[in-house]
């Protein structure tokens, strides 16, 4: 991961990731309660370097990384990741906790009860994927990067695909 390395040593991995970040990536995979949905720490690594890759700058030093790295809601990026990989697991724990606030959020936004429901099921159906390209699974999921928490991202992808769904 470029934005971690300052001068590359005998000593960092090749992503140039220092040996501090990497003490922190794996506390924030213990913390994010990933491995009860399959995830492994190697993937969790992944998911996290692609999401420093993003929002950090080349000259980012430590103190950045670790700014970015600590702010994410690892719990809710694990959740939302294993859910676009297809744990069923991660589906359960998704729909106890995100359910009714998408209905809600779905009649807010359309006034109106079926379309409501219409509204809230399409983004599920867009949540939960289907294989797509190469055989992977494409998951509006993946997108979720846990800067905010993971009910502000569903309202705001709810939203806009109510507006898409007008445009059409």
């Amino acid at each position: 991961h470029r934005s971690a390395a300052r001068m590359p040593n005998r000593s960092q991995p090749a992503d140039g990731t220092t040996p501090e970040i990497e003490t922190l990536l794996t506390e924030l995979y213990e913390k994010s309660a990933a491995q009860k949905y399959g995830l492994q720490l190697d993937e969790f690594r992944t998911i996290l370097l692609q999401i420093g890759t993003k929002y950090l700058s080349v000259e980012a030093d430590s103190a950045q990384v670790r700014e970015l790295y600590v702010g994410l809601r690892v719990e809710e990026l694990a959740l939302a990741r294993a859910c676009a990989a297809g744990n069923e697991r991660a589906w359960e724990d998704f729909m106890v906790r995100f359910r009714e606030k998408l209905y809600d959020v779905a009649g807010f936004i359309t006034k109106e009860a079926s379309s409501a429901r219409e509204l809230a099921d399409s983004l599920y159906a867009d949540l939960y994927g289907t294989v797509g390209r190469e055989g992977k699974r494409v998951s509006k999921l993946s997108s979720y990067t846990g800067r905010g928490s993971l009910e502000g991202w569903l309202r705001t992808v709810m939203a806009q695909e109510h507006v898409n769904g007008y445009r059409r």
